[in-house]
């Protein structure tokens, strides 16, 4: 058989395999449920600094390395992971970072602010080992693709003493970005860049609530009684 031949045959079945080894890299460690963002001290004896400020550094984000997009860019066939362009990349990050913002800014114990100090709590958050289960494009000519999560990621945040520069705690809670409802009545939205920012959003603004919380509990159990 022409060597060009069995090359043209195999393809598609290493781009399978390709694809399929990518999704399979998904960190154990990043997996952990922890929706009320529970704190994890990094040392028995730390002891948090009173604080009436909080600061929130710039969003770190990490992606789940996927095989990239072979063929008909815009068909999916049977892949249920796919790469973000750079741009949807920011928008993410910049999605997440105003609605934490927002969250912590409706606080009525400590104010949120822009540079480090006394008095400051500082808190780094990440989005680590991101998925994203929508396509690229939407199949042209085709039905449309419904998919019950838009994607998913696991939030990591530092509790970070800003006077010093110590970490002090950690929170971390694995999440995917479902929606709440659908017309469909199946609880699958459409994979196209509307109904996946509407459902990132969502995710964002739970998570930012949830913070909000966790953020105003620590408040008051390093206040000074």
């Amino acid at each position: 058989m022409n060597a060009r031949i069995v090359v043209a045959a195999m393809l598609p079945l290493l781009l399978a395999a390709a694809t399929a080894d990518a999704e399979q890299q998904a960190d154990p460690s990043l997996q952990t449920r922890n929706p009320r963002l529970d704190v994890t001290w990094l040392s028995p004896d730390v002891r948090l600094p009173p604080f009436d400020k909080v600061m929130l550094a710039p969003f770190e984000l990490q992606f789940r390395p996927v095989a990239p997009m072979a063929g008909t860019a815009n068909f999916p066939g049977t892949r249920t992971e796919f790469p973000v362009a750079e741009a949807d990349q920011q928008q993410l990050a910049d999605t997440f970072a105003r609605i934490f913002r927002e969250e912590l800014a409706a606080s009525t114990n400590f104010a949120l602010v822009e540079a480090p100090g006394a008095d400051v709590l500082l808190i780094r958050p990440a989005l680590r080992d991101i998925v994203s289960r929508v396509p690229p494009q939407e199949p042209v000519g085709r039905s449309a693709v419904f998919v019950d999560t838009v994607g998913e990621a696991t939030l990591v945040l530092e509790f970070v003493d800003a006077a010093s520069g110590r970490t002090l705690a950690t929170a971390s809670d694995r999440r995917a970005a479902e929606p709440a409802g659908s017309l469909t009545g199946f609880g699958a939205v459409r994979a196209n860049d509307v109904a996946a920012g509407q459902e990132v959003r969502r995710l964002a603004r739970r998570w930012g609530m949830a913070l909000r919380q966790r953020a105003e509990q620590l408040y008051f159990a390093a206040k000074p009684r």
